[in-house]
């Protein structure tokens, strides 16, 4: 029989395993829920975490004592046998040691499979993945201290624009975040760091001239029956996003190649659900060709499969290259698309409209290039003061922004 107790040892054992699971339940649990306040000597959350430990047992008195220290402060649990005491010991110090070692890339794909289950749409989730594939998939989660969160986030200060190591940063501190609430982690160590520089506002943009050589460029290959040149001039004309012209389908074609019905299905805004009018004789046509023998749910471009962005970029870059125009994404046409119709007396909330903005300050801040209002505004001066005729009343069709940018880009010859 053993010296510490009567009982059997399989019995003592089983017990122990019991009281073992319970304990920890209750350690972790009040562990994931605990927030330290605010230390006076420093900044708690950028200070070194310092991991969790299980103590003993040791005596006390007939008993048996196990501590648990969380590094701010201590639980302790008394135990009647030393076999029981034992038991917990050994199960809480295997848990702690296995989620210290939890790979970031296991606790990453937990995260996006969370995410999923909550409803947030596959572009979400790829985008979360994408800002959190520059975490080391392989290193630990206890591994990353804060001083180590600011050396990473140092590193990308040196390696990306400020508008891409802030994403990261931010993305990054959101799932360490989740980390901790899910008791993986004691304390975010991305908490303290900061974010430096100021992301630049807007894409670079064509110039009149160099549009009207890209948009010729385009309406020639969509003629050839090359399914990006449509898509493109499709962002040029109307100002669609890439993921908005990729999602068009068959029955989105409406009125004989007259009406453009985007995002019907949602949108990346709840304002991108909107109807356009297309005014472009061939443009209509080559629409209506793009429809024929597709049913109506079958997808406009990309061969009847759903396409990454890359499908239309890579095809622009291309483009550009081969008609000496500098470098621009898909989505800087779609600023240009309001530049120009800003320029050619569209309001800005006209074009928030065409766009599918919920408001005109997006569309300032981020579309409309700078000074281009300030011009407009110039020109109407100098109308008034020179007589150069009555000024027309506003217009309040949002597809009068799309007639004014297609009436500068009209003359496709430069």
């Amino acid at each position: 029989m053993n010296r510490h107790s009567g009982k059997s040892p399989a019995r003592r054992r089983t017990r122990g395993s019991r009281e073992a699971q319970r304990v920890l339940a209750q350690a972790v649990k009040t562990a994931a829920n605990y927030r330290p306040s605010p230390s006076p000597f420093g900044d708690s959350e950028n200070m070194a975490v310092k991991v969790a430990c299980v103590f003993g047992p040791y005596r006390n008195r007939d008993k048996w004592r196990v501590i648990y220290d969380e590094g701010d402060r201590r639980l302790s649990k008394v135990f009647a046998t030393y076999e029981e005491a034992q038991a917990v010991v050994e199960t809480m110090r295997a848990s702690l040691s296995s989620q210290a070692k939890r790979a970031i890339g296991d606790a990453v794909a937990e995260f996006l499979a969370e995410k999923q289950k909550q409803g947030l749409r596959p572009l979400s989730i790829r985008s979360w993945a994408d800002r959190l594939r520059h975490l080391d998939p392989s290193a630990s989660l206890a591994s990353i201290q804060p001083r180590d969160a600011q050396a990473l986030y140092d590193r990308w200060v040196g390696t990306f624009a400020a508008a891409s190591h802030r994403a990261y940063l931010r993305y990054s501190r959101a799932f360490f975040a989740w980390c901790v609430e899910r008791g993986y982690l004691r304390a975010n160590p991305f908490a303290g760091t900061k974010p430096v520089g100021q992301p630049k506002r807007g894409k670079p943009q064509l110039r009149v001239d160099e549009a009207r050589i890209l948009l010729a460029e385009l309406m020639d290959a969509a003629e050839r029956g090359e399914e990006q040149a449509l898509g493109l001039a499709l962002q040029m004309l109307h100002g669609l996003r890439s993921g908005e012209v990729l999602k068009l389908r068959a029955r989105d074609i409406d009125g004989n190649g007259t009406r453009l019905c985007v995002a019907m299905e949602g949108g990346k805004t709840a304002n991108a659900t909107r109807t356009l009018q297309v005014v472009v004789p061939a443009l209509q046509t080559l629409l209506i060709r793009q429809k024929a023998g597709r049913r109506a749910c079958d997808l406009l471009f990309g061969h009847g499969r759903a396409r990454p962005g890359d499908y239309l970029w890579d095809y622009l870059n291309r483009c550009c290259a081969r008609l000496n125009l500098p470098r621009v994404c898909p989505h800087s046409l779609r600023g240009m698309h309001a530049t120009f119709a800003v320029q050619d007396g569209a309001s800005a909330q006209h074009v928030a409209a065409v766009l599918g903005h919920g408001s005109s300050e997006i569309t300032r801040r981020h579309y409309i290039a700078p000074g281009t209002e300030r011009e407009a505004q110039a020109r109407s001066v100098a109308a008034v003061l020179l007589d150069q005729g009555p000024s027309k009343p506003a217009d309040p069709s949002p597809a009068r922004g799309i007639e004014q940018a297609i009436a500068v880009l009209r003359a496709l010859s430069p």
